[in-house]
């Protein structure tokens, strides 16, 4: 389940999706903008210009908007296609009005880098691409064929080769402005998606934590009446206990009551044994990290005599990040996986070693980011357990090293300043 649900996550990166009322904001404050600048222009410095067609220009854009309120509930989205369309319409609209006003020559042509900026931060890399590419194409029709600048009384026209130069800096300008609005969105919607995924793995290791504390209650008020059921039964057994037609029946329900009395007493004791904060000795940490990635692999633990007894907080983070580098390591290794734990000076520093393929040497400075996809990670894997390892061991003080083995194999080293992970057993309780 977690796995589907990390690719549906990863495909749906590539199609967002936008609220209608955004859409329909941005559009509004667009059609502000036009008509205060038909008037500016138009009205108090007597320019003329083509009302008519303006206007119109002008009118579609509004009938759209209001169109969309009508037809769209309050909360709805639009995605891929849809998104692509409008904001292909808003381009088109806008390139119209520059059309009927100058063109290339008109200052206001600049703002025909607008909707391909807004395309970027909304819209996939193809759709993205298709904004773009329609964008040049109005760029190239403005340059070609749009109608002269309203100059009053003389007829004012740029050299060509200026606005062939225009053409060319609007459109270098439209293309790293959409590329740079669509990485740093890919980046955030990426990021939000992957730390979802992390508080989702805390979340899961917190109700594991709380299963046990639910135990522990259980067995406390079943405590009573099962206790009850038991004098009842024993009285039941020593007064009629040899009757020939009941006496099975008591002494089985004598045998039921003992052993319901036992599975609760172990339940009450493993629920006050997985308290969620205790302290480990950092070498016990690691053989419980390590224990159920053993039949997979065979798992070393090494720690040095000054390293081994460090005791640290038992906490979700420690346990799920250690969890994932090891288990990540058994599925890569051939043969083993080694835990090594040592002091270097003031840091405590763990390592995970494997004896398997090693990471990618191209992968290797993007490791830590979460959706590296099938083909970038080399495993058919997409990053994302990698990327909560090292987030979940980051909120713990961690720094996390990736590298490879000399003698062969992955190596993974995160690095804690010992005065800051290091727990006696008042600090953990």
């Amino acid at each position: 389940m977690m796995e589907r649900t990390r690719r549906f996550a990863f495909l749906r990166l590539g199609v967002p999706d936008v609220r209608v009322r955004t859409l329909v904001a941005l559009r509004w404050l667009g059609i502000a903008g036009q008509l205060a600048t038909l008037g500016v222009v138009g009205g108090l410095l007597g320019f003329p210009l083509p009302w008519g067609p303006a206007l119109a220009a002008i009118g579609a854009s509004a009938m759209l908007n209001a169109g969309l309120l009508t037809l769209y509930p309050r909360n709805a989205r639009l995605a891929g296609r849809e998104a692509l369309l409008h904001l292909a319409f808003d381009l088109v609209q806008l390139g119209v009005l520059v059309f009927l006003t100058g063109g290339l020559a008109n200052p206001f042509a600049l703002l025909l880098l607008v909707p391909t900026t807004v395309a970027a931060t909304l819209l996939s890399a193809r759709a993205t691409i298709s904004v773009v590419l329609l964008a040049v194409l109005i760029l190239v029709a403005q340059w070609r064929w749009a109608l002269p600048l309203p100059w009053g009384g003389s007829d004012f026209q740029l050299p060509e080769t200026y606005r062939l130069g225009i053409l060319i800096a609007e459109a270098l300008g439209m293309g790293f402005l959409a590329a740079y609005a669509w990485r740093i969105s890919h980046e955030g919607r990426r990021h939000a998606l992957a730390l979802a995924a992390t508080q989702g793995a805390l979340e899961r290791e917190a109700k594991m934590s709380a299963l046990g504390a639910l135990a522990a209650a259980a067995a406390h008020e079943l405590g009573g009446p099962l206790g009850t059921i038991t004098l009842v039964a024993r009285d039941l057994a020593e007064a009629i206990g040899d009757d020939p037609e009941f006496g099975d029946d008591i002494r089985l329900l004598n045998q039921e009551t003992k052993r319901s009395r036992d599975i609760l007493a172990d339940l009450a004791r493993r629920a006050e044994g997985e308290d969620p904060f205790p302290t480990l000795a950092l070498a016990a940490l690691l053989r419980e990290v390590a224990q159920p990635y053993e039949p997979q692999r065979r798992i070393a633990i090494e720690a040095t005599p000054d390293a081994a007894p460090i005791r640290l907080q038992r906490s979700p983070e420690l346990l799920h990040g250690l969890a994932n580098l090891v288990g990540n390591a058994a599925r890569h290794a051939a043969t083993q996986v080694t835990l090594h734990a040592a002091l270097d000076g003031p840091d405590l520093v763990v390592a995970v070693t494997d004896d398997g393929p090693g990471f990618p040497a191209g992968l290797l400075p993007e490791l830590g980011e979460p959706f590296l996809g099938p083909s970038r990670s080399g495993s058919g894997g997409t990053g994302l357990g990698i990327f909560i390892a090292t987030t979940l061991l980051e909120r713990t003080g961690g720094q996390i090293a990736f590298s490879n083995a000399p003698e062969g194999g992955a190596k993974v080293e995160i690095r804690w300043r010992r005065t800051h992970i290091e727990r006696n057993d008042d600090q953990g309780r």
